[in-house]
């Protein structure tokens, strides 16, 4: 009887645990599935990209828009950094009968990685390219998306890693990093596609 009463007061203690985690997990994988008429819809988006070939580097200009969440702006406000990566690969296209039956051939893959951070005692925004440490500084979140998403003479790599055989072309995309999230957060962001912000592939030929 001692026994039963015992199981009886730990199903009664473990109920509302059981339930809260069910409602926690709940209200993280199920989202709205429409928005606001005049709500903006969050994602990455490449508006355009070209390169040009100075001294022998093939330098990338992109214009990109960035609209973030608001988890995740709310993430960035609470001093979380978050990183974007810019993600580039240059492809060669086969052009032989049997290339049909292949893959173009990637001639490289770069990354770019760009932490935005805040500095509350300043009131600033920065964003910091971890590839060279250079690090530019903003006065509001609004002019950091507009610095963000101008990206100027940014070197790719060098032409004669190319090669003159067969056509070239190149893609870009940019993505929310979950990875560098601090740990407790990435399960969670990694079930919300609020967190999942990435754009499509934009491709453009590579002219000499």
């Amino acid at each position: 009887m001692h026994c039963l009463a015992s199981v009886e007061r730990f199903r009664v203690r473990a109920w509302p645990v059981v339930w809260l985690a069910v409602c926690s997990l709940l209200l993280v994988i199920t989202e709205p599935s429409t928005s606001a008429p005049d709500e903006i819809e969050a994602g990455f988006d490449i508006r355009n990209a070209r390169t040009e070939l100075v001294d022998g580097v093939y330098l990338l200009d992109a214009d990109i828009s960035f609209v973030f969440s608001d988890e995740a702006l709310e993430a960035i406000e609470n001093g979380v950094p978050v990183t974007i990566i810019l993600e580039m690969d240059v492809l060669r296209e086969r052009g032989l009968i049997w290339d049909n039956l292949w893959w173009d051939k990637q001639v490289a893959h770069l990354e770019a990685r760009l932490r935005i951070e805040t500095r509350p005692l300043s009131n600033t925004y920065l964003v910091r390219n971890v590839n060279s440490g250079e690090t530019q500084i903003f006065g509001s979140f609004s002019e950091l998306l507009v610095g963000l998403g101008k990206i100027r003479k940014f070197p790719l790599l060098d032409a004669h890693l190319i090669g003159s055989e067969g056509r070239h072309y190149l893609r870009l995309r940019a993505l929310l990093d979950i990875e560098s999230l601090p740990s407790p957060m990435r399960p969670l962001a990694y079930l919300s596609s609020l967190w999942r912000l990435q754009s499509d592939w934009y491709e453009w030929p590579l002219a000499p």
